[in-house]
């Protein structure tokens, strides 16, 4: 009885070894990690796939998607010149030379104030304000020396005039003919 006690155990451990898979043939190490290639078939688990993906994909695509490429060309395209952002307007342009605008009368001598005295009337055409330096002198008729000078600045709006009177202090003790002249007119803008 002990024998055969015995072979069941004998029996009983192969068959215990057979269900747990040890000493099958075909089974190594493949060094790399401890992972394990099976040589035939059964000895692997297929894989399964990852958890959190989406399973439920859209159905509902457009499916009247255009097909090919606008059929127009660049020189189809409308052309522009761009305009500068700032805007430029040149100044006013004047003529510098004043004579033209200065008219002159009454050229006299006053023996109460002994002043040499002459009416100027400065007429501005230009389209801004200027300002008129006017140099006027009394010179002696006969022997062409200077009696007098006098200096005026006057300022005058566009489209307007201005009169005004040219004096100059000089006593005569005898009697002299003179002469007036407007000498020099400069206008700058004001």
């Amino acid at each position: 009885m002990h024998r055969r006690s015995m072979r069941l155990v004998a029996v009983a451990a192969i068959g215990l070894l057979a269900l747990t898979g040890c000493g099958k043939k075909g089974r190594h190490s493949s060094g790399s990690g401890g992972f394990v290639s099976g040589g035939g078939s059964g000895g692997s688990e297929p894989l399964s796939s990852p958890s959190g993906l989406p399973t439920d994909l859209p159905t509902d695509l457009p499916t009247d998607l255009p097909s090919g490429l606008p059929s127009y060309t660049p020189s189809d395209l409308p052309s522009y010149t761009p305009s500068p952002s700032y805007s430029y307007s040149a100044s006013p342009t004047y003529n510098s030379d004043g004579r033209y605008d200065v008219s002159a009368s009454d050229c006299d001598y006053d023996e109460s104030t002994h002043e040499f005295q002459y009416t100027l009337n400065v007429r501005n055409p230009e389209t801004q304000s200027m300002r008129y330096s006017i140099s006027v002198k009394w010179a002696d008729s006969s022997s062409s020396s200077q009696l007098g000078i006098d200096y005026q600045s006057v300022y005058v709006s566009a489209g307007s005039s201005q009169t005004v009177t040219a004096t100059a202090y000089h006593y005569l003790t005898e009697q002299t003919s003179f002469t007036c002249t407007v000498d020099s007119v400069i206008k700058v803008p004001n």
